[in-house]
């Protein structure tokens, strides 16, 4: 009886601790996120094409040292790169540019040349 007590508080405790994980994890994205939506931030925003998944953009981005966020808007799914010089603006374009990536549909994707929002 005492054995079955402690693991059901056991499993309580590392229920606990997953969801405080995740509630950390969540807060510090959405506070990640809200950084990149202010007039001083220096981002650049990438419209992902249809068919494509962002997520495979965010890990090649995050996998270089960039912080990204998908973000949607007018109905148009975009990448947000915090970039802060021109520099840095190449080598996300590099980057976005020589992922290889399987779409939703199975066909693989090859992005041409990539134009940022402010580019257009």
């Amino acid at each position: 009886m005492i054995v079955i007590a402690m693991l059901v508080v056991a499993f309580l405790v590392v229920g606990l601790l997953v969801a405080f994980a995740l509630r950390r994890w969540t807060l510090d994205e959405a506070q990640t996120e809200a950084r990149m939506h202010t007039p001083e931030a220096h981002a650049v925003a990438y419209d992902v094409p249809v068919g494509q998944d962002p997520a495979v953009l965010l890990a090649a981005l995050e996998r270089a040292g960039y912080q990204a966020v998908s973000d949607m808007s007018r109905g148009v799914e975009r990448v947000l790169v915090a970039c802060p010089g021109e520099q840095d603006r190449a080598q996300v374009r590099s980057i976005i540019e020589h992922v290889h990536s399987t779409g939703f549909e199975g066909a693989e994707m090859h992005v041409a040349h990539v134009t940022f929002e402010d580019e257009r």
